[in-house]
């Protein structure tokens, strides 16, 4: 089977790309023009470079592939509304309506969690309704996702949509190394009590199930949630952290509902100040970090086969291990000679 995955060179892609290259394919990865290819050795994969909405870039790397697993997209809560439109909205068509005229057999969307929502306030499985946050990622999740939903039904599109919660793990510069970061140096602070849950994935298993969702013939046309619902409350994942680095656990809390108002009030204020520059503190983050967000699995479980292998002490132990070696080999790169 000839697969090609799309954002190969991201955290996400390199991941599944690993797990192809392991199980002894030879993948084709689709990187923007400049970007590496990851993990894996270039003799590994099979290259072809250009943006997702280049059609003339697509049409050569689509040419005899049978599944698409497409990892690329705009992601982060802040930036120019076109930009998240035109990859993860008008890119995400272009891809669909070029694999369907490839003869693609099916094509795996990531989606997001996003989509229901930055705090559920309980729990959800892939029923529950959409729900656009105000930021242009959630938005154009939301929209890609409406897109293809109708191309499923009118045009028979073989599209499996999987919906990955907090992914974190090796290679997670955006978000696992940040986190790290403030516990290592003193400057994390618990968002409300610390009781809710998180909806965390280590990242080979959001990768594993990727994989699945390509597999599963009953899956074409399905949604799935890609979580482990190993309870994991905030003040966990923030202890295992700590602990992992041999670093003191938080003990600064600031309310929830408080800190969110003030981190619509800071974006607000930087949309009108017209920055590209995020705001330090934003509604995304906060939310994900201290709302109540339990989704269930029950549908991946029972029709992909999908089983969560990697709990949150092994998944915080080989982050801390990455994220010690990247700092390592920073500092090393540093010193002359």
């Amino acid at each position: 089977m000839t697969t090609l995955v799309t954002g190969a060179g991201g955290f996400l892609g390199s991941h599944v790309t690993e797990l192809l290259v392991e199980a002894g394919e030879r993948p084709r990865v689709l990187l923007r023009p400049g970007e590496g290819v990851g993990a894996v050795s270039e003799s590994d994969v099979e290259i072809h470079s250009g943006e997702i909405g280049d059609r003339a870039a697509l049409e050569p790397a689509l040419s005899g592939v049978e599944r698409v697993l497409h990892c690329a997209a705009r992601t982060g809560p802040w930036g120019p509304e076109s930009e998240y439109q035109r990859t993860n909205v008008e890119g995400l068509e272009t891809l669909v309506r070029t694999a369907l005229a490839a003869g693609v057999r099916r094509l795996v969307h990531v989606s997001s969690i996003t989509v229901h929502g930055n705090d559920v306030r309980g729990e959800a499985d892939e029923t529950a309704p959409f729900r656009e946050e105000p930021n242009p990622y959630s938005r154009s999740k939301v929209a890609g996702e409406r897109l293809l939903q109708r191309m499923i039904r009118s045009e028979g599109a073989p599209v499996t949509i999987v919906r990955p919660g907090w992914i974190y793990g090796p290679r997670d510069r955006a978000s696992f190394a940040r986190l790290a970061r403030m516990i290592e140096t003193g400057r994390m602070t618990v968002v409300g009590r610390g009781d809710n849950r998180l909806p965390l994935i280590y990242v080979r298993d959001a990768a594993c199930g990727i994989l699945l969702a390509s597999e599963a013939p009953q899956a074409e046309g399905r949604s799935y949630l890609l979580v482990n619902d190993e309870p994991v409350t905030q003040k966990d994942f923030i202890g295992a952290i700590a602990a992992a680095l041999d670093a003191p656990e938080p003990i600064r809390r600031v309310p929830y509902r408080l800190v969110v108002k003030l981190a619509a009030a800071g974006e607000a204020v930087a949309r009108l100040a017209r920055t590209r520059r995020p705001p330090p503190v934003m509604r995304y983050g906060i939310q994900l970090l201290g709302g109540e967000n339990r989704f269930r699995i029950a549908r991946a479980r029972e029709e992909l086969g999908f089983e969560p292998l990697v709990d949150l002490a092994e998944g915080v132990r080989r982050s801390v291990e990455w994220y010690r070696q990247r700092h390592d080999e920073a500092g090393l790169a540093m010193v002359p000679g």
